[in-house]
């Protein structure tokens, strides 16, 4: 069973949305930088097809995506995400 639970109410404060969304990103960037960008860098180090640079592309894209929108998280950029002043 998921824990997502689609129209639930949300009850938690800013502050705790902001350190899980900013957890969870911390586990997206992981994925990219210890699993997929050093297997597709291996990849290519190797036996290189167009394929696996085009995903090692995406994937660095991914991760600096990541990198970027934790950065603002961190700096309060999205702060008003979190808060009911969209």
């Amino acid at each position: 069973m998921s824990l997502f639970e689609d129209g639930g109410a949300v009850d938690v404060a800013p502050e705790d949305a902001v350190v899980v969304a900013h957890a969870f990103m911390q586990r997206l960037r992981a994925w990219a930088v210890d699993r997929e960008i050093p297997k597709l860098t291996e990849r290519l180090a190797g036996d290189a097809t167009v394929a696996d640079a085009v995903k090692l592309q995406q994937w660095t894209t991914w991760r600096d995506f990541v990198e970027h929108a934790m950065a603002e998280l961190e700096d309060g950029t999205l702060d008003h995400w979190f808060t009911s002043e969209r």
